[in-house]
């Protein structure tokens, strides 16, 4: 694990301090009290031996063994509530932060990361290392103590005893040296196949509709396999090393046992030592078998938590590059004038954030006024970039500084949140959340939850000509649509995701071909009632089709990247260049189609 995540690991800790120190403690009163029994054994046991020359009586002693068993079990129980309480907070301060910061995170961060090993990370990950903080700092102190305490206590005893017992000790030194660096690298590779699997499951629900198109259930199911067998491999290797340190540290504790009683019992009847001693040491010896055996356990706990950290930690390195300036704060809402100025960029320039891989300019050279409440339809070839035009508008992909302004500001000095709420962004696909019609329409509202008023909503589905299907389905506007709209069509899910941006009503509207699923009749309708609303916003409408022409105040057309042509459209057409040849074409396709 790299140094930098030690550092995060300290700094995650030492939050919860206190929590620590207090469990700490506890645990250390708690094996005081353990450890404190077979010294009360072996006074006890000496005064059987000579009851007159005694001070107090087996019951005393007694007594006094029941007061450390109760002691010892009360401070177990706050050992375990301060040091699980710490890793349990720790796991929800971590699985925020994590949420959090993707929450954050552009477009590249995510593209180095896929959706299921994300999912992993966030909660098998987060399992770990809540493991290895909680039960293993407390079996770590646990252990240490036991062994120092315990050791003293038998040298004291008899050290020619303890001697003897310590003859394995070189060699479980030596098996956890060769051994723990293996089960690192080992439980890394686990997670990370685990996050595999994580992620082909999901991709496999998310797209079981077009596996089933093309008939793949069996390819996938392979896949699957060949997945799950490399992960049951990796992990039966894991078990393999666990079930050898586990018995190898219990047969040398065991070693040492046998050591102990062999020599011991004929120190006793030599009278070197009293039986109480050999009781006591035996006892002690006793209780250093468990904590030997944990040995192996507790490196491979730590193995797996430092591995599962690290993942974690690779999310948290991956830092948002569109980010608000620190000298700007003016979170006003923007009205609406747009001026564009040498716009260049492309996939895996500096500026580009997309994760995409370097290629030619997507945009090149364009300079473009749009001014309050004027609409803009932009058209032009497939993969000419004018999504990427609509993305770089809305910071979705970062913009080069200087180069688009709103109102006269360089965006990327205003506050994303106030660009963003200033724009009303419809992608081709827009993302529909497994939640009712309500929720969905409500969704970019402060309150989040749909809970306004209801002709609100009716009023803003009318307008997207969404209203007539809502009333047709058995719950209303309280019908749950599925995870990503699963339960409606195409154009239902378009007309939604209008009807959402509609009830935001923000000042400037960008609709990146939101209307491509619907029938050009249910468009023309939709674009009828969207006329009163254009005039009053700056809109950019960018279109394969040709009914929202008539609604443009002028038409740009972009080429390769470039702006080829702007001009209403009259103009263009007297030109009888890109635009016309476009034009023409889909105008027939378009009346090929009625018929």
């Amino acid at each position: 694990m790299k140094k930098e995540y030690y550092s995060k690991l300290k700094d995650s800790l030492y939050i919860y301090r206190w929590w620590f120190v207090c469990g700490i403690i506890a645990v250390l009163i708690f094996d005081s009290s353990n450890l404190a029994i077979p010294w009360a054994l072996k006074i006890a046991i000496e005064s059987l031996k000579n009851p007159t020359s005694s001070a107090h009586g087996v019951s005393y002693y007694a007594f006094i063994i029941v007061i450390l068993a109760c002691s010892g079990f009360l401070f177990r129980l706050i050992s375990r509530y301060f040091l699980f309480g710490a890793s349990r907070y720790m796991e929800y301060d971590l699985r925020r932060d994590i949420f959090g910061h993707l929450l954050r995170l552009s477009p590249k961060g995510f593209s180095k990361f896929r959706i299921g090993d994300l999912i992993s990370r966030a909660s098998n990950d987060l399992n770990t290392i809540k493991m290895f903080i909680g039960f293993g700092i407390l079996t770590i102190i646990s252990t240490c103590f036991t062994y120092i305490v315990a050791l003293c206590a038998m040298f004291s005893l008899s050290p020619r005893l303890t001697l003897l017992s310590l003859i394995p000790l070189p060699l479980i030194v030596l098996v956890v040296k060769k051994v723990t660096p293996k089960m690192y690298s080992i439980s890394r590779e686990t997670q990370d196949m685990l996050g595999e699997i994580s992620n082909i499951s999901q991709e496999t629900v998310s797209g079981i509709q077009t596996i089933k198109a093309f008939v793949q259930e069996e390819k996938n199911y392979r896949r699957f396999i060949d997945y799950n067998k490399s992960y049951y491999s990796m992990r039966l290797k894991l078990v393999k090393y666990m079930g050898l340190i586990f018995p190898l540290m219990g047969m040398l504790s065991g070693v040492g046992t046998l050591i102990v009683l062999w020599q011991g019992g004929a120190m006793v009847i030599n009278k070197e030592i009293t039986l109480g001693d050999f009781v006591a040491f035996n006892t002690y010896l006793g209780m250093l078998i468990w904590p030997s055996i944990a040995l192996g356990w507790i490196f491979t706990l730590i193995q797996r938590g430092l591995a599962s950290f690290a993942r974690v930690c690779e999310v948290f390195d991956e830092i948002p590059t569109i980010t608000d300036d620190e000298s700007e704060n003016d979170s006003a809402i923007l009205s609406g004038d747009i001026e564009i100025k040498d716009l260049t960029f492309s996939y895996g320039s500096p500026s580009d954030d997309s994760g995409n891989e370097p290629g030619r300019n997507v945009i090149d050279g364009v300079s473009l006024t749009i001014k309050e409440g004027e609409t803009l339809v932009i058209v032009g070839p497939t993969g000419s970039g004018k999504t990427t035009l609509a993305k770089l508008i809305t910071r979705l992909i970062e913009v080069p500084e200087g180069a688009v302004y709103i109102d006269g500001k360089d965006i990327t000095k205003v506050p994303v949140a106030s660009l963003r709420k200033s724009i009303g962004y419809i992608p081709q696909e827009g993302f529909i959340f497994h939640n009712s019609i309500r929720e969905n329409i409500g969704y970019g509202l402060d309150n989040g939850n749909g809970g306004m008023n209801p002709d609100m909503l009716a009023k803003a589905a009318e307008i997207a000509d969404f209203l007539k299907d809502i009333e047709g389905f058995p719950d209303g506007m309280e019908t749950r649509v599925g995870e990503r709209g699963v339960t409606l069509s195409g154009g239902q899910r378009q007309r939604l995701t209008l009807a959402r941006m509609l009830v935001c009503d923000p000042n400037i509207l960008i609709l990146d071909d939101s209307l491509s699923s619907v029938d050009t009749h249910t468009e023309r309708n939709i674009m009828e009632n969207l006329r009163d609303i254009l005039k009053k916003k700056t809109s950019i409408v960018i279109t394969h089709r040709i009914s929202p022409l008539k609604y443009a105040d002028r038409i740009a057309v972009i080429d390769n990247g470039k702006l080829a042509e702007l001009g209403t459209h009259g103009e263009l057409m007297q030109k009888r260049g890109t635009y016309f040849k476009l034009y023409t074409r889909q105008a027939l396709t378009e009346e090929m189609e009625e018929l």
